[in-house]
């Protein structure tokens, strides 16, 4: 009888840890995205759907496929330096690391730690508008290749 009893406490505390890790790191998780940790009382005070007002879309430029990667680029890298990321972890980004052409990585880790060593602070708006301006103008200085 005492083995069925070692063994029942033994795997009461095994469930137990294993709860006690995985809410651990799920709170990490939320903590290093940034969002707060949902709760009944955030739950409880939501409760009308339509009271929460939605965020208005962004007005829709027609922008190349490039300048939509260097925004995104920009974005990531102004994100992660928020979040005190390295600058090598920014450049190591899928959008940047993957770039076949060899002069198109270049311009991007050009992007990506041109807008992670900014510092002062900047609206959505005015990052687009700057990144797309700065990518039509090296894209007019740049030849296109040859097929």
């Amino acid at each position: 009888m005492g083995v069925f009893l070692r063994w029942g406490i033994l795997g009461i505390l095994g469930v137990a840890a294993l709860l006690y890790a995985y809410n651990a790191s799920k709170r990490m998780a939320e903590a290093r995205q940034g969002k707060p940790a949902a709760s009944a009382s955030t739950l409880a005070e939501t409760e009308d759907p339509e009271a929460i007002p939605e965020p208005e879309p962004e007005p829709v430029q027609a922008v190349s496929p490039h300048c939509e990667v260097e925004l995104l680029v920009a974005r990531r890298a102004m994100d992660l330096r928020r979040q005190a990321a390295p600058l090598d972890r920014v450049l190591r980004m899928q959008e940047i690391a993957w770039q076949e052409p060899l002069t198109r990585r270049e311009r991007l880790e050009k992007v990506a730690t041109r807008w992670y060593e900014f510092e002062e602070p900047i609206s959505p708006e005015a990052l687009g508008a700057a990144v797309v301006s700065d990518c039509e103008q090296s894209a007019a200085e740049q030849p296109d290749p040859e097929p």
